[in-house]
């Protein structure tokens, strides 16, 4: 295969310099590395590109570290290239974490890389076809589904990898026809390593089945990214956005084909950075089929899922704590910040036309007791309807079907005989009035 036509390809297929004006080559110092770094600079002119290179040192294998960043300084210096270099800790850095080494190292490498420009720049990495065959495999082993199935992805975000249908004994070959030096990093030997094995136990054996194993696992890797690219694209119609929440009808997911359905559920859950387990989908589904519209889970990373009646939210709980009791003065409006109000209590006159339905309150003064305060629900609350038996402030909230996750965030107005007032509910009768016959009003509205 001719290297640079196959980059060249990959590069136009799959639109990898669109709105680009400068690419970043990862360039280790190995021969993955240094075949693609050669490859983009030679084509930098024609595609009308800057290329540079960038180098992080892991610091895991001390010597041998500061020998491949030398070679890289070295190597962009006599090419005139601009090179980029960083270094961080990535065996402390893993320590801290709680991550493996590999994971920490990774992690270290593209936070570095991707901060190197905006969106006009590209990272170029040196992923190719065998790379991809060994991670189909591994995620094969780990148990996966169609996105782990589908590999190391072309494109994703600014960060692209046009070596991915070259093999390795290509890239060897680039390399002796070019003459170009390149340094072998000891760890790829390494048996310890679940990559390493794969690399020289088990290919060896699957390419004597078939020679050309890791160009299959490459067709094979594409078409179940379309496939996966296809069905993530109808689930994702299901999931929208509300208040910070990741939100689901329940019905909808219910008649979801089973894909679908996980789908959905997964992309609810990617929004806040999670990576989910079977487990957790079966327990998101165990959910939506609770027949408790308020129940919740607690998920990994701080996340909950909760029902709210025929909705499911998934996001960081909200806040629970009541907020703090507050008496509202006679006679002018008061800014309650905590609630996002503006609360206006006084004689009823035009200066205190109706803006809502549920936002305007009128009483007979001499019916309220001592003075008007608003504060959260509280066990015992009870509002009596004009007309409507009385009942627990609770059993009104479940009738109106409010989210027991916000239930003491509704203001309650209040004064020292019990509930005046709930927004969305009504007034109690015990000192409402009608407009014509009121002497004093409540206004509750929205701050902006």
């Amino acid at each position: 295969m001719d290297v640079r036509a196959a980059v060249l390809s990959a590069l136009e297929e799959y639109g990898m310099l669109r709105g680009a004006d400068r690419v970043v080559c990862a360039l280790s110092g190995g021969a993955d590395s240094v075949c693609l770094a050669d490859v983009m600079l030679s084509l930098g002119p024609k595609l009308g590109v800057r290329v540079e290179c960038a180098h992080y040192n892991h610091l895991l294998r001390g010597e041998e570290s500061r020998r491949d960043e030398d070679f890289v300084r070295a190597w962009c210096s006599e090419r005139g290239v601009e090179c980029h270099v960083a270094s961080g800790d990535a065996a402390a850095y893993a320590r801290s974490r709680g991550l493996g080494v590999e994971e920490a190292a990774r992690t270290l490498r593209y936070a570095f890389l991707e901060g190197l420009g905006d969106e006009g720049t590209r990272i170029a990495t040196a992923h190719q076809a065998d790379d991809q065959a060994e991670t189909m495999l591994l995620n094969l082993v780990r148990g996966s589904g169609l996105k782990g199935l589908g590999g190391i992805p072309p494109v994703r975000g600014r960060v692209i990898r046009p070596l991915l249908a070259v093999t390795r004994q290509e890239i060897l070959a680039y390399l002796r026809e070019r003459r170009l030096a390149y340094v072998e990093d000891s760890s790829n030997a390494d048996p310890s390593f679940r990559r390493n094995r794969l690399r020289h136990e088990v290919l060896p054996l699957l390419r004597e089945l078939n020679p050309a194993f890791s160009e299959a696992c490459g067709r094979t890797a594409r078409l179940l990214r379309e496939d996966e690219a296809l069905l993530t694209g109808l689930a994702e119609g299901a999931v929208s956005a509300e208040g910070g929440d990741a939100v689901l009808r329940v019905q909808e997911l219910h008649a979801m084909p089973g894909p679908l359905e996980a789908r959905a559920l997964r992309l609810a859950l990617g929004r806040f950075g999670l990576q989910p387990e079977e487990k957790h989908i079966a327990a998101l589904r165990k959910l939506a089929a609770s027949a408790n519209p308020s129940a919740r889970i607690a998920l990994p990373g701080g996340v909950e899922a909760r029902r709210a009646y025929e909705l499911l939210r998934v996001g960081f709980p909200p806040e629970r704590a009541a907020a703090p009791e507050r008496v509202l003065p006679f006679g002018g409006w008061t800014e309650i910040p905590e609630r996002g109000l503006r609360v206006f209590w006084g004689e009823a006159g035009e200066e205190t036309k109706i803006h809502g339905k549920f936002t305007t309150f009128f009483f007979k003064k001499d019916g309220i007791c001592g003075n008007m305060t608003v504060r959260s629900r509280r066990e015992g609350d009870e509002l009596r309807l004009p007309g409507r038996p009385g009942k627990s402030l609770k059993k009104w909230m479940i009738q109106e079907k409010v989210p027991a996750a916000q239930r003491l965030s509704v203001p309650v107005f209040a004064d020292g005989a019990g509930v005046l007032a709930v927004p969305g509910l009504g007034a109690d009768a015990r000192a409402s009035s009608p407009p014509e016959t009121a002497d004093a009003v409540l206004v509750i509205k929205e701050r902006t």
